[in-house]
């Protein structure tokens, strides 16, 4: 599969959580725009080490980094990674996204209520000037039972299945626009 900013496909069934092997990954120097991808993850986690729970059926990806930028604009990139994740999603499945920052995309459902669909992680290691590395990670409920009541997939939503592969290639495709546009390089 041949995926817009990814130089490196690790693809897994099963792994305790994307993040932490895409962590592993930047430690022992992997290239930029290594992406890990799972089916399944048994310790998902979002901010501030919440868990995600991520059974068979979503999109669990992150995306490794190796960016020039200064640390400053960390935020700037987090809230850029939210919107192309919205407009990706967008895409996919014909309804609008919102961005509720810093980390989640959400979807104005039809009882009138937003629920969530998906989830941003940017975690970085660097210092005070620059970043060695870092990794976005991507949840997003495809064709999943949402874990929580106040989220949704994009099967409840559409009422069809929606491949995986076609999730990723336009999550991918918005990412990297918005890494090259806002100069997140």
């Amino acid at each position: 599969m041949n995926l817009p900013g990814v130089s490196r496909l690790v693809r897994l069934k099963s792994v305790s959580s994307t993040q932490t092997a895409a962590r592993r990954l930047a430690e022992r120097g992997a290239p930029d725009g290594t992406l890990v991808w799972a089916l399944r993850q048994t310790m998902g986690r979002g901010r501030m080490g919440r868990r995600w729970r991520s059974g068979p059926g979503g999109l669990y990806v992150s995306w490794l980094l190796r960016p020039k930028f200064p640390p400053e604009r960390l935020a700037d990139f987090s809230l850029a990674c939210g919107a192309a994740a919205a407009a990706a999603l967008r895409d996919a499945a014909k309804i609008e996204m919102a961005v509720k920052p810093p980390n989640d995309v959400l979807v104005l459902c039809a009882d009138g209520r937003y629920r969530k669909i998906c989830g941003i992680l940017c975690e970085a290691s660097g210092g005070a000037s620059s970043l060695d590395w870092l990794v976005v990670g991507i949840g997003v409920n495809v064709n999943n039972a949402p874990p929580l009541r106040r989220a949704v997939s994009l099967r409840a939503l559409t009422g069809r299945r929606v491949g995986l592969e076609t999730v990723l290639l336009a999550v991918m495709r918005r990412m990297t626009r918005a890494r090259r546009a806002g100069d997140f390089v």
